[in-house]
């Protein structure tokens, strides 16, 4: 006769002389519960995740990751012993590659394009922040011209 597997709380309740452990509240794994922490010297550390902890934050396959590396959409950094380190940047970009594929319907190739252009606007907003520094009135006209362009192409805005 078929028996429903047990949960571990239950085979832990069902041990005798050992106290059952709850689950802790917080373990929220998403990039917001863990964008930068301290580190003894006092400097902020960005989050790291392995491919196994980045796949189950993102909800896809390893290999998806793998790919999307092997194509060179992603480039996440590497431990001494070769793991792949990815970064919330790389976790905000792999969620942008996937609104760009899942929600616009574009290929891959489409999507490394975008990406492209995504990266060159982001890096042009910059430069004219920055060639406007000290003139605050002409920074509002750029940024809510960016933004206006950004949200016309269906792109996340990065600010």
């Amino acid at each position: 006769m078929y028996q429903q597997p047990r949960s571990r709380t239950e085979e832990n309740a069902g041990r005798q002389g050992q106290p059952q452990t709850a689950r802790p509240e917080n373990t929220d794994i998403s990039p917001a519960a863990s964008e930068s922490v301290t580190d003894e010297q006092g400097m902020a550390v960005e989050g790291v995740y392995i491919i196994s902890v980045a796949a189950r934050i993102l909800d896809m396959h390893p290999q998806t990751l793998r790919k999307y590396e092997r194509l060179g959409l992603i480039n996440p950094g590497r431990t001494i012993g070769m793991l792949r380190l990815y970064s919330t940047e790389d976790i905000k970009k792999v969620r942008l590659i996937r609104y760009l594929s899942d929600e616009l319907g574009l290929n891959l190739a489409g999507v490394e394009f975008a990406l492209a252009a995504f990266d060159n606007m982001s890096a042009i907003k910059q430069r004219i922040n920055a060639r406007l520094e000290g003139i605050p009135a002409a920074q509002q006209v750029v940024h809510e011209e960016m933004d206006l362009l950004f949200q016309s192409l269906n792109l996340p805005n990065d600010h």
